[in-house]
């Protein structure tokens, strides 16, 4: 289940930036690429998610020390136990903090909002009992593909997010759950998983 051990051997600081996620693949991204195509094509300036980086966060957890993924990989499988795998649609977009000035464009979640909700609630209540802080916001399941430069950007952005409301973008299959490590570096973070737990 672990890839910590590995991770821990590596050289580099002693803290780790670190979200627990789901991660998103397969068609259901390539089809929001037309979205994203003509966000760019409107000269919309956004810096985007890589389609190999796409996941739905469960719960951030910041900076913790690398003793303590270990710990925290162990209350996830907790929390999950006994969870069932499933099926989550990607459908409609939007924007945080709203339309007027989007900063954040994500794509929504449709069924299966509610099994994502119920994890992440199991996951908190977990991490909480195992001395993690508790998720600084309420969760509200949804996939972030991009983040906007500039009130202009966001204005261009709108437009086309408005249009796609209501669009559907396919299916996901959501069978694990993972610790993940972030790494920010000039081109982009840099994602490892260090533990992934199989739902049933």
């Amino acid at each position: 289940m672990l890839l910590v051990e590995e991770y821990r051997r590596e050289s580099g600081t002693s803290n780790v930036r670190t979200f627990i996620a789901v991660p998103v693949t397969g068609p259901a991204v390539e089809a929001m690429g037309s979205m994203v195509g003509d966000m760019k094509q409107a000269g919309a300036a956004v810096k985007w998610v890589e389609p190999r980086n796409m996941h739905l966060t469960l719960k951030f957890m910041g900076d913790l020390p690398r003793a303590r993924i270990q710990p925290l990989a162990d209350a996830v499988s907790r929390a999950v136990q006994g969870e069932l795998k499933f099926e989550m649609t990607l459908q409609g977009a939007g924007a945080f903090p709203n339309l007027r000035s989007p900063r954040v464009l994500w794509a929504g979640v449709g069924a299966g909002a509610d099994c994502l909700g119920r994890l992440a609630r199991c996951i908190d209540e977990s991490t909480v009992a195992a001395g993690f802080p508790p998720a600084d916001k309420p969760f509200r399941p949804h996939l972030t593909i991009g983040r906007a430069r500039g009130d202009s950007a966001g204005a261009l952005a709108a437009d086309i997010i408005s249009r796609n409301s209501n669009a559907y973008w396919g299916l996901v299959a959501v069978d694990g759950i993972h610790v993940v490590a972030s790494v920010l570096t000039p081109s982009g973070p840099v994602y490892t998983s260090l533990a992934r737990i199989s739902l049933q």
